[in-house]
């Protein structure tokens, strides 16, 4: 009798631990799906804009738990990706024109214009051959690297500017590389393989230890605003809205200005 007591209590205590076990793995595996299931948003981004994008999105993710994903490039590739992809749910492109372009392929929804896009002549610290104007690009043995004028919206944005000023021809003969993203360029004149380059003003203040920028003066210029933009393939628009919300609000504009862009009021 003794022993049958003693056996059931031992199948007792035994069920009991195998309960525990159980409920110790359920719990395990109800906090490994919740961090699996944590919402993610695909961001197409125009590569000028990383910095604060990176920091924007930190943010965003403190107050709403969502992940946020970059894919970087000139907006050109973007929207080939975007296309191509029918994936994502944003994107933040160099310019409206750029906008424009998604917009036609039926890739995007309502914009928000976020900042402005200064375009200024960037050069080596100390500006070493003097260039001061647009018509400086032109002169004979100053070595030029722009972005490429087919697929940088940065390349076609200097084409237009010397064009504007009659130019275009000549700057070709001193052009001695072309890139896709504006951040090849600050590298190159960083690195003094060029003297002179046309890229976005808050990059080259980025810059500043290794980067001297001069202004172009307004009449001359073609300043870009950049736009933030849905994409028609979210399958989250409610969170997409909450990024959009959160890009252009004032804790948002305090991060464009820290890396020296022009929030849009």
């Amino acid at each position: 009798m003794k022993k049958k007591k003693m056996l059931m209590l031992v199948l007792s205590l035994l069920l009991v631990c195998v309960a525990f076990i159980g409920c110790g793995q359920k719990q395990q595996s109800t906090t490994t799906n919740n961090d699996t299931d944590k919402k993610t948003l695909l961001i197409y981004c125009a590569a000028g804009v990383n910095k604060p994008m990176e920091e924007i999105a930190k943010e965003f993710e403190k107050k709403y738990g969502a992940k946020v994903q970059y894919t970087y490039a000139n907006s050109s590739e973007l929207i080939s990706q975007m296309e191509v992809s029918k994936k994502g749910d944003l994107c933040v492109l160099a310019s409206n024109e750029d906008y424009e372009t998604a917009n036609k392929k039926g890739l995007v929804l309502a914009r928000k214009d976020l900042v402005y896009h200064v375009p200024v002549i960037a050069v080596p610290k100390g500006n070493p051959v003097g260039i001061k104007t647009l018509n400086d690009f032109k002169k004979p043995g100053v070595k030029v690297i722009l972005g490429d004028s087919k697929t940088s919206p940065l390349g076609k944005l200097a084409s237009k500017l010397f064009q504007k000023q009659g130019i275009e021809s000549q700057v070709k003969n001193n052009v001695v590389s072309t890139v896709t993203t504006v951040n090849e360029m600050v590298t190159f004149v960083s690195m003094k393989k060029a003297d002179a380059s046309i890229m976005w003003e808050d990059n080259a203040l980025n810059a500043s230890k290794s980067i001297d920028l001069v202004q172009i003066p307004k009449d001359q210029n073609l300043i870009k605003t950049v736009p933030i933009a849905a994409l028609k393939s979210s399958k989250d628009k409610e969170l997409c809205n909450k990024f959009i919300s959160f890009a252009v609000s004032d804790q948002a504009k305090s991060i464009f200005i820290k890396y020296n862009l022009k929030p849009i009021k």
